[in-house]
């Protein structure tokens, strides 16, 4: 804020032995290099704090992870750019770090620790807190919170934060989004839990960072996408970033967690599938229906989220959802060769909220199963990244649909197993038992974008969490609808 009296900050001098390697184009893009990422995970026992930060070290310094060590800097032209230490040391590090210990205290009587969800115990779906209630335990004073933070110092892009209590670690990850999303994560902490079991001799080799397999990529579609004829010009894009403006950007928010329980959604997919199996039944299709829990998840909770919304409208609802390309393009990526970037879209549900609202779960669920059959294939994917590559300033995600839509994005974290990190190989008293996380949340920065949903992933009781931030006061309409619903 005071550039203007001291001048624009500078970075660091340019280190001549690193490794210099442009960020990927599918990386740069205005969403992924403003976003920074934390997630949280809650351990209920002591876990070794230096165990952890060397095993991760000792992780980020092997073949093909040194990227996460990267420095981040804009060359000449401007251009974002990983600049990878030859070697890490004491004064560049490969992990950023910091531990604050409370160890004298137990978790319960710190007013943050007070505060971490736990789950229902009725079998009923609630909403079970506030993350940003726990804002103290994921920021400490050397955490980044945006771009600059990268660009104008000599941090490493993955970042670890420890906090000790008496009965309990806190454990936070935090990285800007430019440098992966979660499923690279996951190929993380799979490589973190295989170093601290001093099994490190079966840690994959990830793709070379300078092996950015994406660069070919929609650069010749064979057909247009299937939604083409629906994609919103920059006039209707504009018209829809006014008339929701007022939410976007000036309306105070809240961010809710909530908790689905394992039977429930178990009820709540039976329930789907019957009512499209009658369906087929009665149409002498005989083909069963398939709906996976992630289906009817985003179906429940987008009907809950426009319950607002008369149930006669026509009011188009757009179910955004993120879309993994790895498992398509195994012609580039390697069967179990991690590729550490963002190698993802989003495919795209429309329609009426009239039909969200009166027609069965299952039907709304069924239509965002098809999404992911049309729009999911190869030729999909290389027509949809042909649209960003329009785009070459922001590489911003297309939107589909029109100006007077109700935009809903999702991003479903359950594959990636946020969950199953299993640090019991750090625990300061040796243990048997695996020690998976009681609690994980997602948190983003420097913006709260509203309307955006992590579902951050199922643990070992086969509940879903799931949170995001929406206008205030939308929240309650929902956890009314949810002590309302009956299946």
């Amino acid at each position: 804020m005071f550039n203007f009296l001291f001048g624009p900050p500078t970075a660091p001098q340019r280190v001549p032995t690193d490794h210099v390697v442009p960020v990927g184009f599918f990386d740069d893009t205005i969403i992924f290099r403003t976003f920074v990422l934390y997630t949280l995970f809650v351990f209920d026992d002591v876990l070794d704090v230096e165990k952890l930060h060397s095993s991760l070290e000792r992780v980020v310094a092997r073949p093909g992870w040194k990227k996460f060590g990267a420095r981040l800097r804009r060359n000449d032209r401007g251009e974002l750019e990983h600049h990878i230490p030859a070697a890490f040391s004491q004064n560049r590090p490969a992990v950023g770090f910091d531990h604050q210990d409370l160890s004298e205290l137990a978790v319960e009587d710190h007013p943050a620790g007070l505060r971490i969800p736990r789950p229902p115990r009725n079998g009923r779906p609630a909403i079970v807190g506030d993350p940003d209630d726990l804002s103290e335990l994921v920021y400490g004073p050397e955490v980044p919170r945006r771009l600059d933070d990268y660009l104008y110092s000599d941090r490493p892009q993955l970042g670890l934060r420890v906090v000790s209590f008496k009965n309990s670690t806190v454990v936070v990850l935090h990285w800007i989004h430019l440098a992966c999303d979660a499923t690279a994560k996951r190929a993380l902490l799979e490589a973190w839990m295989l170093m601290l079991r001093g099994r490190e001799d079966e840690i994959p080799e990830p793709l070379a960072p300078d092996n950015y397999v994406l660069d070919n990529i929609g650069n010749d579609p064979a057909k247009p996408h299937v939604l083409a004829d629906r994609r919103m010009s920059m006039s209707a894009l504009v018209l829809w970033a006014l008339r929701n403006a007022n939410s976007l950007l000036f309306r105070p928010k809240e961010h809710r967690m909530v908790c689905v329980p394992a039977a429930y959604l178990a009820k709540l997919r039976e329930s789907a599938l019957a009512e499209l199996n009658a369906q087929a039944t009665a149409a002498g299709q005989e083909e069963e229906a398939f709906l996976s829990e992630g289906d009817v998840l985003l179906a429940w909770m987008t009907r809950l989220a426009v319950a607002n919304i008369s149930k006669d409208s026509e009011t188009t609802i757009a179910v955004q959802q993120v879309y993994q390309w790895r498992p398509v393009l195994e012609d580039l990526i390697p069967a179990n060769t991690p590729f550490l970037s963002n190698c993802l879209g989003f495919l795209v549900t429309l329609m009426p909220a009239k039909d969200v609202l009166q027609k069965p779960l299952g039907y709304l669920a069924s239509h965002i199963r098809r999404s992911i059959v049309e729009q999911g294939s190869r030729e999909q994917i290389e027509a949809y990244a042909s649209i960003i590559r329009q785009d070459p300033k922001n590489r911003a995600p297309p939107m589909f649909g029109e100006s007077s839509m109700q935009l809903l994005m999702f991003s479903n974290w359950r594959k990636a197993n946020m969950y199953g990190l299993d640090l019991s190989a750090a625990a300061v008293k040796p243990r048997d038992a695996p020690l998976m996380p009681s609690y994980v949340q997602s948190m983003q920065g420097p913006y709260n974008f509203t309307d955006g949903i992590i579902i951050v992933g199922r643990d070992a009781e086969g509940n879903y969490w799931l949170s995001g931030y929406r206008v205030k006061g939308l929240w309650n309409m929902m956890e009314a609808e949810m002590a309302r619903e009956n299946i």
